[in-house]
């Protein structure tokens, strides 16, 4: 049998300055919305690589889950990769006093939707993937939860992966939605970067 390896979250830098600099100017968000975040301690920066470390919580508070992405990405590659020992029931997520949940596959994509639509009032949870062991944890934990929104990516594995959860949880007696961003963009944080560029090609054009 394969030792588990115990889950410890990766020692932490002493500030977030580094991957605050890498998710405004990179990724599109704000420096208000990468705050938010960090406050509640969901990213953080590690140490020594300074790596954005996302982090996904138990019903508890406590820590199950991380992933890592490096800013800095070596002949258009990224890092990437979950911390050894995680509990893949359990995800990055936001939670609400709400009865709705929106469901991505990239922690950044939840946070580029949180940043283009104004800390929305729904949960929001990142699967890290297509598959949804993070989802049915999430429902059992949070049964007040009836309507589920995916936003995956717009790619044929994410369209696939969200017709086929849709129709299972509709089946399970939810009420679901899909939402894909806009043709042309993979995914939210294409669309966020997107809209950014385009508001400044626009002010550069009025000045």
């Amino acid at each position: 049998e394969r030792e588990h390896k115990p889950f410890s979250l990766p020692l932490s830098w002493s500030n977030n300055l580094r991957i605050t600099e890498y998710l405004t100017k990179e990724r599109g968000l704000s420096e208000e919305t990468v705050r938010w975040f960090a406050d509640r301690k969901l990213i953080y920066e590690s140490n020594p690589y300074h790596n954005v470390v996302f982090i996904g919580y138990d019903k508890e508070g406590v820590a199950r889950f991380a992933s890592m992405r490096g800013i800095y990405d070596h002949d258009g590659k990224a890092f990437k990769c979950d911390v050894a020992g995680n509990d893949k029931r359990y995800a990055f997520h936001v939670v609400a006093d709400s009865d709705t949940v929106m469901v991505f596959e990239a922690a950044i994509d939840l946070m580029s939707y949180f940043e283009m639509y104004g800390k929305p009032q729904v949960h929001m949870i990142a699967l890290g993937m297509t598959a949804d062991n993070p989802l049915k944890q999430y429902l059992t934990d949070h049964p007040e939860i009836r309507n589920i929104g995916f936003c995956l990516d717009n790619d044929e594995p994410g369209k696939k992966a969200s017709y086929q959860l849709a129709r299972k949880y509709m089946d399970l007696g939810y009420r679901t939605n899909i939402y894909f961003p806009p043709e042309g963009c993979k995914d939210f944080n294409d669309f966020l970067v997107a809209r950014g560029k385009a508001g400044e090609e626009k002010s550069h054009r009025s000045r």
